[in-house]
């Protein structure tokens, strides 16, 4: 450093150059950084609200994933719930009261829950949605979406296997009373066919349970409802018969009696001719009393021709009954009558030989042989139900 004509020297040594040299450096790696960071803020915010639409997307898609899913089993479930119910009003008892052994013991393993085939209830899906939607649970922390929405779809489809285990059974059952029934008609030369079509009339107002038809929709697949749209249709057929049945004569027309004469071909007594009987002679003491064979309504009462003083009874259904040669007829022309109600004394009023009473029975206007009416009388009344009843009498 010059100064006054003098010179004088600095020195600085080599830690302080070091020193300074380092603060620099520093200094303009930091204006460096700064400058770069400043610069290119605008990017990272960009790729940070990508990162934040790209997470935001992902969550939507998982909560629209979670609502169909919801909608789907809440679908199902209401489906399986309509089919309990329509499957309890069938077996007549609340279906969660039912034993499994009483479901169906043929199908039951020992790896098969032994549970009611129509047991599922909305307790059940309520459950079944909580443990899946349900906020903060272990399990819905575990496992994955995937795993529970199967597991859930699984629990689901073990439900519709037990109920459809309950339709099969209820199928065979409606399909056996069906065939003991045509077991039942074939001695009476009559079949379900026949009796149907006296029935056809009844059909729209004949209900099998409350659910509708349109209801019993696929649940799991396209024809899984095809065992209940069988059973309906089934059991829509065997009530029909049922309620035709419940015209048949089942009653003994006299209270003591002997077969004097059969249905069929015969020389006539009086008349020495051939003639088509078309009824049986059963013989007894005068008065004895005669019955009414089934419930019904009077429409002939008194003199005709020679049957002398008859009785005839449309009981519905296209089944009609005779009573004829009485001593005395007890009821009159319009009178409703019971099964087993006295509808007159046995005689031998009209074209006869002896005491005794014909009795014809009839259906849809043909005349058929009442011996195997009388014989099949028991199994019928089997069918309705009313064995007890009728034997009380």
């Amino acid at each position: 450093m010059r100064s006054e004509g003098r010179v004088r020297f600095v020195t600085i040594g080599s830690y302080t150059q070091m020193a300074a040299t380092s603060a620099l450096s520093i200094a303009m790696i930091w204006g460096a950084v700064t400058s770069y960071h400043y610069l290119t803020r605008d990017k990272v915010l960009e790729a940070k609200n990508r990162t934040i639409n790209t997470m935001s997307a992902q969550y939507e898609a998982l909560s629209n994933d979670f609502s169909a899913l919801e909608v789907e089993v809440e679908r199902k479930a209401e489906q399986l719930e309509t089919r309990q119910k329509f499957l309890e009003e069938m077996i007549g008892v609340d279906a969660v009261d039912v034993p499994a052994s009483e479901v169906d013991e043929s199908t039951e393993t020992a790896d098969t829950p032994k549970t009611s085939a129509a047991s599922f209830t909305v307790e059940q899906d309520n459950s079944i949605l909580g443990e899946l939607f349900g906020a903060g649970t272990a399990q819905a922390a575990i496992v994955s979406n995937t795993d529970r929405r199967k597991n859930l779809l699984d629990r689901l489809k073990e439900t519709d296997t037990r109920q459809q285990r309950v339709v099969k059974k209820l199928l065979n059952e409606a399909e056996s009373k069906i065939a003991t029934i045509d077991n039942v008609l074939a001695p009476v030369s009559l079949t379900n066919e026949e009796l149907l079509k006296k029935s056809r009339k009844h059909l729209e107002t004949l209900a099998i349970g409350s659910a509708p038809v349109a209801e019993l929709e696929p649940v799991f697949d396209l024809q899984d409802q095809r065992l209940f749209l069988d059973l309906i249709s089934t059991r829509q057929r065997l009530d029909m018969v049922t309620m035709v049945l419940n015209s048949f004569p089942v009653g003994k027309p006299a209270e003591d009696y002997y077969l004097s004469e059969r249905f069929g071909y015969r020389i006539h007594p009086v008349t020495k001719a051939p003639d088509n009987h078309s009824g049986v002679d059963l013989a007894g003491w005068p008065g004895t009393a005669i019955y009414a064979t089934a419930p019904g309504k009077v429409v002939r009462a008194g003199w005709f021709g020679a049957y002398g003083n008859m009785v005839e009874i449309d009981h519905g259904n296209g089944f009609r009954t005779r009573y004829g040669h009485m001593r005395k007829v007890r009821v009159k022309k319009g009178d409703e009558v019971d099964l087993g109600q006295r509808v007159g004394d046995m005689g031998k009023t009209g074209r006869v030989t002896g005491t005794h009473l014909h009795y014809e029975v009839w259906f849809d206007g043909k005349v058929h042989d009442p011996m195997p009416f009388m014989k099949a009388a028991n199994d019928v009344l089997e069918i309705q139900g009313r064995h007890e009843e009728t034997s009380q009498q």
